[in-house]
């Protein structure tokens, strides 16, 4: 570290015990800056990022029990984690990787960034981890992406010239996160690091070609070892002398160590000491010659039963999709290589039980639903409190699927017989609090 912080080691040393960096980012896609201050109104606007981050003071609301939170409106993260797709400069229609994706803040910001043009392919090989990035993405709602569970040695073979923009956000050392979980520091050692070096040689390495010629790729870690950043960098670009590293679209943070390559100092490492953990980012672009391939679709099913709902209850330009037996909805075309394992093409609807289809919360919060489902009903603080608690709502003259909304965010799903609104919130994040402290 002494390398790494030079004359301000002794500052950087002192501010370990400085409160944790946490921020709310906001998905614009769903919620304006002035409906969330109306909410919000002591949230302050955390200056010099380019995101959408806000710090909302811990003592006044649970901002994870919030409805707006379960409506896919915010993510919580630590600031610096956002710079990552920032340093993309994600454009519309662009094809985009997250190829070690979970737990699903950088994927989540991609879709805000792409507003819900091109194609975004989310992968996460840890089953449970894929779990969790899942239901993140499912919350922010968006059908322009597919969720994989595979290798990067895979999807690089797949995605031949596909990608416009990569995100290699690195398994990694983690000394960036020691404040945030100081139990990690039992794990350190020179050997782990050099695991990691080399599990991140592999994933640059198994990724470079899906990346189209022209496209950008960010390499992120939250660590401070040279040898997982600078001298991890300097090994690619010196096995493929076609990519060069960028500067990137910000100033947050400290150049990177120059020693081995000047070029090395466009790359970013944000400390403590400048209102971050420990992330380290480069950017690079591919100039040499690159193969596209386009990639095969993912079939959509004729099932009479999807196709009555879809016709009935959506619109009929809507493709439905049955993945590991889940059906999912889009409304564009998305890519299937033969040998990905697709876990969630679009949004998740839910599933055929004998001759229905029983709807899935995470519908609920999905755009095809905003934007098509015709039965809603928004309710107000308290019934917000009792619904997200678990309880029915005595509610006359509805029947069937309704959405449920908060101040015109949807968040939850309920199923009325006319007298009552049965409950559909998962009993796993029941809200068994206040969602704030001032009400």
């Amino acid at each position: 570290m002494r390398e790494v912080m030079s004359d301000d080691y002794d500052a950087w040393l002192a501010a370990q015990d400085a409160p944790l960096f946490r921020a709310v980012r906001l998905n614009p896609r769903k919620i304006s800056v002035d409906e969330f201050l109306r909410e919000f109104p002591d949230a302050k606007r955390i200056e010099g990022y380019p995101a959408y981050l806000y710090h909302v003071p811990t003592t006044d609301v649970s901002l994870g029990n919030h409805p707006f939170h379960h409506a896919g409106c915010f993510y919580l993260q630590e600031p610096s984690a956002s710079l990552v797709v920032e340093a993309l400069d994600i454009q519309e229609n662009e094809n985009v990787l997250d190829c070690c994706a979970a737990p699903g803040g950088k994927s989540t910001q991609i879709l805000s960034k792409l507003g819900g043009t091109g194609i975004l392919v989310s992968n996460e090989i840890d089953p449970k981890r894929n779990q969790t990035l899942r239901f993140n993405l499912q919350r922010f709602g968006e059908d322009n992406l597919i969720v994989t569970q595979n290798d990067t040695k895979t999807l690089g073979e797949s995605f031949i010239g596909f990608f416009d923009k990569i995100v290699v956000d690195a398994p990694c050392s983690g000394m960036g996160m020691y404040r945030k979980d100081p139990s990690g520091m039992k794990y350190f050692s020179t050997n782990n690091i050099l695991h990691c070096a080399r599990m991140q040689k592999d994933i640059l390495e198994n990724v470079y070609p899906s990346l189209k010629e022209g496209g950008v790729l960010v390499y992120s870690t939250c660590t401070f070892a040279k040898e997982e950043n600078e001298t991890q960098i300097q090994h690619f670009i010196e096995r493929h002398p076609d990519m060069v590293i960028e500067d990137l679209p910000f100033s947050i943070g400290r150049e990177g160590l120059g020693d081995l390559d000047e070029n090395l100092k466009k790359c970013r490492r944000i400390t403590v000491l400048e209102g971050g953990e420990g992330h380290f980012i480069c950017r690079m672009r591919k100039l040499g010659k690159q193969d596209e391939r386009q990639p095969d679709l993912l079939q959509p099913v004729a099932n009479p039963l999807i196709r009555n709902f879809v016709s009935m209850f959506l619109d009929d330009s809507i493709r439905g999709y049955v993945v590991h037996d889940k059906i999912n909805l889009a409304r564009r075309e998305l890519p299937c290589p033969s040998k990905i394992n697709v876990v969630q093409a679009g949004v998740y609807l839910g599933e055929k039980i004998q001759d229905r289809i029983e709807i899935d919360h995470a519908f609920a919060s999905s755009q095809i639903a905003l934007t098509f489902f015709k039965q809603k009903i928004e309710l107000g603080e308290e019934d917000t409190q009792r619904f997200m608690h678990g309880d029915t709502i005595d509610i006359e003259g509805i029947k069937g699927y309704v959405l449920i909304g908060y101040q015109g965010k949807y968040y939850g799903l309920g199923k009325g017989d006319g007298r009552l609104i049965k409950n559909k919130f998962p009993k796993g994040i029941r809200v068994f609090q206040k969602f704030s402290e001032n009400r």
